[in-house]
């Protein structure tokens, strides 16, 4: 048995030198991605225990990818150049179906688009009283149906191109991919596919608007704002993820709701001298109390000289997840005997993995939700959206700027699912 291991920038490039090397007869032992591309292991006679793949299906799915792309190149090239939409071109059931389907066009709609695009060549451009007789809807239209082909085509070459795990439905293919690219993690998404049964006769757009409804109905958060509730209250997280700031909005929102008397900002940040100075200028603007907890002011003594205030809201030191005094500081507020709410603020900007790693150093420490912060800065929220959704973490505010108190507000599913799919909707348009 003769074995070999291939490697290429993707798929169709890795099995394009096996079949110029080994031919059709070849068989796939295995096949994996790895840091530059893909890399494949083929073998010829091959006698496993296990039937592999069969060598000449992978390199026709290889063939139809190909003619995929030429002619999703040669459509954006002609978009590019200006050219009228060409019927010449062909389209199988499954491209006119998403297309109509996409732009809400019938067979009246679709021969105003024939109508609208019979020119390809110099010679047979309408004149110019015609043009003034020219319908723009009908361009219009007839543009929107050259976008929608363009993005069957490569709904259909990322499925030959994507398609892992042993998933055979290419819409279900599509749907997994996207929430992967996206951030959500590979145990996520399989729950999440085993809620979901994706028929195979749906389209790509009707099976991602269940998906986003389904998500809607998993993400959890509170009904109703924890300052009103009023209680102690603290914000928990690392350094540099707007715990001070939120906090500062927070104290800003409740005063205008329910004035300065019956609110107090106290800080266990005795790591560093800027973080009690800005909760002091928060505090002077504000007009609320501000206590600092050390060594000399005990946290249980502070709350105690503040039981009179209806809010309490604590501002803790921002500590890297490996910093040893972390645990002391979480310590700190399981020690105290007043009951503390705890929520950790995490920012929308950061990795996925950086956000996993923050949550398991807090999580023991008794989350009653989060704060999602920096959404201004956030090119996408799927990682920190996936995040929540997975741990089920109640998400209670949001923020999405620096300005006091306009940029933080209730969170509600909708929204953030929302935001997520526009997010989704411009990075594959960029991609594109």
């Amino acid at each position: 048995m003769r074995v070999k291991r291939f490697f290429g920038a993707d798929s169709r490039q890795a099995m394009r030198l096996v079949r110029e090397e080994l031919g059709a007869d070849a068989v796939i032992v295995s096949n994996r991605k790895v840091d530059n591309g893909v890399e494949i292991v083929c073998a010829l006679d091959y006698e496993g225990d296990e039937t592999p793949k069969d060598f000449s299906a992978a390199l026709k799915q290889a063939d139809q990818g190909d003619a995929l792309q030429q002619e999703l190149d040669e459509a954006r090239q002609r978009i590019l150049s200006g050219a009228r939409f060409d019927t010449g071109m062909t389209e199988n059931a499954f491209q006119k179906k998403a297309r109509l389907r996409q732009w809400g066009l019938n067979e009246e709609g679709h021969s105003d688009r024939e109508a609208a695009t019979h020119y390809t060549s110099e010679d047979s451009w309408p004149t110019a009283s015609n043009k003034k007789n020219t319908s723009t809807n009908a361009e219009e239209l007839a543009i929107k149906a050259m976008q929608s082909e363009i993005q069957g085509l490569r709904d259909l070459l990322k499925e030959q191109l994507r398609e892992k795990d042993g998933v055979k439905n290419p819409t279900e293919a599509l749907v997994r991919n996207r929430l992967l690219e996206a951030g959500f993690s590979q145990s996520y998404v399989a729950k999440l596919m085993k809620l979901i049964p994706l028929n195979g006769d749906l389209d790509s757009q009707s099976a991602w608007q269940l998906v986003l409804k389904r998500l809607e109905n998993e993400l959890q958060t509170l009904d109703e704002e924890f300052i009103d509730k009023g209680g102690v209250v603290a914000l928990v997280g690392p350094t540099g993820v707007g715990k001070t700031t939120t906090l500062g909005k927070l104290a800003a929102r409740y005063v205008l709701k329910h004035g300065a008397d019956d609110l107090a900002l106290v800080t266990t940040d005795c790591y560093r001298i800027a973080a009690y100075e800005q909760l002091r200028t928060f505090g002077r603007i504000l007009g609320v109390s501000v206590r600092v907890v050390d060594e000399n002011n005990a946290l249980d003594l502070t709350l105690k000289s503040l039981r009179n205030k209806k809010l309490i809201l604590i501002d803790t030191a921002g500590l890297n997840v490996r910093d040893p005094n972390l645990q002391s500081q979480l310590g700190l507020l399981a020690s105290a005997q007043a009951r503390i709410r705890r929520f950790i603020v995490l920012p929308a900007i950061s990795q996925s993995r950086v956000l996993l790693d923050t949550y398991e150093a807090y999580r023991d420490a008794g989350l009653n939700g989060c704060v999602l912060t920096k959404l201004d800065e956030a090119v996408n929220i799927g990682e920190v959206l996936g995040l929540v959704l997975e741990k089920r973490l109640p998400v209670s505010y949001t923020t999405n700027g620096q300005k006091i108190p306009d940029d933080v507000r209730l969170a509600t599913p909708s929204t953030l699912v929302g935001r997520f799919a526009r997010d989704v909707e411009r990075s594959e348009e960029h991609d594109g």
